[in-house]
């Protein structure tokens, strides 16, 4: 029975012989005819691309925001006038964001195009036997424009947050999603909460808490105590908008069958269509030269003439755009190749490379105002880096909660 089961084998063709998935770049990707692009990053370059794109993008923004270039607009600077002025431009950075996840939508298109027409291995290891997907509906697309506004929200918020805090305590205070999709998860989605989700609400809390406290004390004499609690306040109100956002998403990816490409694709073109409308009033809005004129005035002409004039600022741009485009392709990746595990940890390891990234910048380039150097509050901010990422493991029941167990019932000859 053995032989003849062999013989079979050896005389089958290879047009019949199973299938295996064939792999790119030597072993890193691997074709998967369920997904938008046709293949996937390996777990190893995956987990490289998450942790040093999400990094990469929140670095190379606030690098921005310390470069000085000429614009035709008048700044204080060092107690004195001057057209050389800082670029702080949060809402710009908001439109590079979305052009970069409207990118998703053109890959996808190419994508597509190529799997009709395979022109060699790169092609077919991408495409090959995907069944054709259902392209969305008008419908679909004009319901993308909500998450896509609050998209555009909660990034604007947290950009001109990132104005006023480090790196690190930017990316840090960004944990407090957690707190509010809880909140959203009870009041909209009707959920019911268990005794672990609350401690693990409250321990997010505290991790906030204190990385907010020793983020002020060790980052004193930078910024003011207002625009410090202001930029805080901001990533804040940014996270509870970015929650609702989620839950948008969710809704559309599963009511509507939207792939997170072209979910992510579309919502960045929504928002390129809104700064279309919105960057004439930035910019007409009168400017000032408080610390929160940032959320009400942006020149985009002054914008674009900063940029001109400095080969760092396009340098910069171009460098986020690309991170910004490559975390949000590999993002979708995520939840189907790595275990919920390794997301979570996925993501700490951002923050924890956004952190080190500012320590590098300080000690090794001596760049004291994207930098981050190491006091005695880092410590506290450490110990909030540690309860956060413990929070958010535990409100996913990753990691044990100590609760007391319920007391068992007497047995009914010992309730007598």
């Amino acid at each position: 029975m053995e032989g003849i089961l062999i013989e079979e084998d050896d005389s089958r063709s290879d047009s019949e012989a199973p299938r295996t998935p064939k792999t790119l770049c030597c072993g890193a990707c691997t074709e998967d005819s369920e997904e938008e692009l046709g293949c996937v990053a390996g777990p190893l370059l995956l987990s490289v691309l998450i942790v040093v794109c999400g990094t990469a993008s929140t670095i190379t923004s606030k690098l921005q925001y310390e470069v000085r270039s000429r614009g035709f607009e008048h700044c204080h600077y060092d107690d004195r006038i001057t057209r050389r002025c800082p670029f702080t431009k949060p809402y710009f950075q908001t439109l590079v964001m979305k052009v970069a996840m409207s990118t998703c939508l053109l890959i996808a298109w190419v994508a597509r195009r190529c799997r009709r027409k395979p022109t060699g291995e790169l092609a077919e290891a991408l495409l090959a036997n995907e069944a054709p997907r259902q392209t969305p509906d008008r419908s679909a697309i004009l319901a993308v424009a909500a998450p896509a506004f609050t998209d555009l929200l909660q990034t604007a918020l947290a950009q001109a947050g990132l104005l006023f805090v480090s790196s690190s305590t930017y990316q840090m205070t960004r944990g407090s999603v957690v707190v509010f999709t809880c909140i959203l998860s009870v009041r909209w989605l009707k959920q019911k909460l268990r005794p672990h989700h609350y401690v693990a609400v409250a321990v997010v809390c505290a991790a906030v808490a204190l990385v907010g406290v020793a983020g002020r004390f060790g980052e004193k004499g930078h910024t003011s105590l207002g625009s410090y609690v202001l930029g805080l306040g901001l990533i804040v109100v940014g996270q509870a908008v970015g929650a609702l956002q989620f839950c948008l998403e969710e809704h559309l990816m599963v009511e509507r069958g939207l792939s997170p490409v072209v979910l992510v694709g579309w919502e960045g073109l929504w928002g390129v269509l809104y700064f279309v409308a919105l960057a004439p009033v930035l910019s007409l809005t009168p400017d000032s030269d408080v610390a929160a004129a940032a959320l009400w005035h942006e020149d985009f002409a002054e914008t674009f003439d900063q940029l001109a004039h400095s080969g760092d600022l396009i340098a910069l741009t171009l460098a986020s755009a690309l991170a910004l485009l490559l975390y949000n392709l590999v993002g979708n990746m995520v939840t189907k190749q790595l275990s919920a595990v390794m997301r979570s940890i996925l993501e700490s390891c951002r923050t924890l490379g956004v952190w080190l990234t500012s320590l590098v910048l300080y000690y090794a380039f001596h760049d004291a105002s994207a930098g981050e150097r190491w006091t005695g509050w880092s410590f506290l901010e450490l110990l909030g880096f540690a309860l956060l990422v413990y929070g958010t493991l535990a409100y996913k029941e990753l990691v044990p909660v100590p609760l007391p167990r319920p007391a068992s019932p007497l047995p009914i000859d010992r309730q007598r």
